[in-house]
């Protein structure tokens, strides 16, 4: 397919970047250091929190942005991206942090946040939300969280329990004194009707962006606040037009992001819906080099 010369690639993590054990394979990282080397900068894309972006993530390449929270936050993670992001750990530990710059936030306006909040809370599953980089969660949501790994409905890889989580007895204490710095509520059910179910209630909340990042979750941002308009408000403050602008990703919390790139790319495991978006799609999936099929295909690669 003819091209313009892309300068960003936008790529998501769950299902995409990241195969369903939470790595990257070795052939895709070989395929990005090359497009680094080419001048292109390559940032991860997600629904997570700065605090549960992958190690594997932040070693990527000349790694230096992220956008995270469906699109709530864009940061500058500097040299060290992996300090960074341990400095919205729960627990750090002993390893080295560094503060990085949030170049873009868009929280919820309180009264949406509370009316998601209180709908989100009546509910059996596992609540989270974000903000400052920082990933809130109970003790019952991680048990929650375990237990959905261990039948993983989705292409959403698994995540370390390492300290990147803040653990808080209760959700609600925090939000009450917090309630106007919400980057993201995520919300995961223990089957996908349940969420179906649930995403038009989200919708009809005015001021909210409802989603999902895989069939047994919704998600809820600002109204307006997704993952498109985060890349191309970092793409507009590094001086990249639209035109220059890959994205891939492969399902519907990736949509805005993939219809305001300039080029359009989903993965072989992608949701149909998201698929029709493409300007290309990959032979191979997440678990198969897809990403470096895609990087291949575009001419990203080849030194």
């Amino acid at each position: 397919m003819n091209t313009p010369a892309i300068q960003l690639a936008a790529l998501d993590l769950d299902g995409t970047l990241l195969d369903r054990t939470s790595r990257i394979t070795p052939r895709t990282l070989d395929a990005i250091g090359q497009a680094v080397r080419r001048g292109v900068v390559v940032l991860p894309a997600t629904g997570r929190g700065l605090s549960a972006l992958p190690r594997v993530a932040a070693a990527l390449p000349g790694v230096r942005y992220a956008i995270t929270s469906n699109g709530a936050a864009v940061w500058d993670m500097g040299d060290d991206p992996a300090a960074a992001i341990r400095s919205c750990y729960g627990d750090p530990g002993p390893e080295p942090v560094k503060q990085p710059v949030c170049l873009h936030y868009s929280p919820l306006a309180p009264a949406t946040a509370r009316a998601v909040y209180d709908l989100l809370e009546r509910c059996q599953g596992e609540l989270s939300y974000f903000a400052h980089g920082r990933t809130f969660k109970t003790p019952a949501g991680m048990a929650w969280s375990k237990a959905r790994m261990a039948r993983l409905l989705s292409t959403e890889a698994k995540q370390a329990d390492d300290g990147r989580f803040t653990v808080l007895p209760d959700l609600r204490t925090y939000f009450e004194a917090h309630a106007g710095e919400i980057e993201k509520f995520c919300m995961f059910f223990d089957s996908p009707a349940a969420a179906r179910q649930m995403l038009p209630l989200l919708e009809a909340i005015p001021g909210v962006e409802a989603t999902q990042g895989s069939p047994d979750n919704v998600e809820a941002t600002a109204a307006g606040v997704n993952k498109g308009s985060a890349l191309l408000a970092l793409a507009r403050s590094l001086g990249i037009p639209r035109e220059g602008v890959l994205a891939v990703g492969d399902s519907e919390n990736d949509r805005r992001m993939l219809e305001a790139a300039g080029v359009a790319a989903v993965m072989a495991n992608g949701m149909p819906s998201i698929k029709a978006l493409a300007d290309i799609v990959s032979d191979r999936d997440c678990d198969h080099d897809g990403v470096a099929e895609l990087f291949d295909r575009l001419g990203l690669t080849g030194m």
